[in-house]
């Protein structure tokens, strides 16, 4: 299977601060790739440089072939941390504007809209306004307007923020059912996210790659009974 997103000796500067340090990650087309890591470990840029956000101030980011920023725009969707979402819309507006704006014809973007409501559950809500919505709700709206530009690759920074159990698992479904139609990259600092979802996991630490593999292969790596002491022993050897 061939690799969609492919970062080579990725680096990232700024000012005189190192992100990201000559990072080599690797994507296969529609997998679960996390990116596992504590606060200002890097995750973040990364991401961003993934969907055209950032740019490299060394090496080679290609996404689906090519090397062209701007084209990564057009082949990816990220969901920030914190919803991004147009309070004085209703959520029916929200994600036909989203599929509007990117290029689709009105009979293509009523099935699209569609289809995104009926993953993400936002059929109750479908009417209401952003505002009026719950934090669970504009997350589920978040994920539904990135899946409403129909992207090859779908890119969520820190996902779970905020949300309560029973609203992580809800959303750990949908990103399973999202996955058989597109690449799905995401970070986290919670590892029982990345075992539950990944079909492989990068452990980032101090702007570089401490690990990655499956979850087997990283604790066979370091020789421990679990992830979480793996990630222990990763973090500290970066340091």
């Amino acid at each position: 299977m061939s690799n969609e997103v492919e970062l080579i000796s990725f680096c990232k500067n700024y000012g005189k601060f190192s992100a990201c340090k000559n990072i080599n990650f690797y994507a296969e087309k529609n997998s679960i790739t996390g990116i596992l890591g504590p606060n200002g470990a890097g995750k973040t840029s990364v991401l961003k440089a993934i969907c055209g956000l950032h740019y490299q101030t060394s090496g080679t980011v290609r996404i689906c072939g090519t090397e062209e920023t701007d084209e990564f725009k057009k082949l990816t969707a990220f969901v920030p941390e914190v919803p991004e979402l147009d309070s004085s819309l209703t959520v029916k507006e929200t994600l036909f504007f989203e599929a509007e704006i990117s290029g689709q014809k009105k009979n293509e973007a009523e099935l699209t809209v569609e289809k995104a409501t009926e993953i993400c559950g936002l059929e109750k809500v479908f009417n209401k306004k952003v505002s009026g919505l719950s934090k669970g709700f504009k997350q589920r709206t978040s994920l539904a307007k990135a899946v409403c530009r129909l992207p090859k690759i779908l890119v969520l920074d820190e996902f779970s923020a905020g949300l309560d159990p029973a609203q992580i698992a809800s959303f750990r479904k949908k990103l399973k059912v999202l996955s058989s139609s597109m690449t799905i990259i995401f970070s986290t600092h919670h590892i029982e996210e990345a075992v539950s979802l990944c079909n492989i996991i990068y452990i980032i630490s101090n702007g570089e790659v401490a690990a990655c593999g499956t979850e087997k292969e990283i604790v066979k790596k370091f020789n421990c009974k679990n992830l979480e002491e793996a990630f222990i022993l990763a973090t500290e050897k970066s340091q």
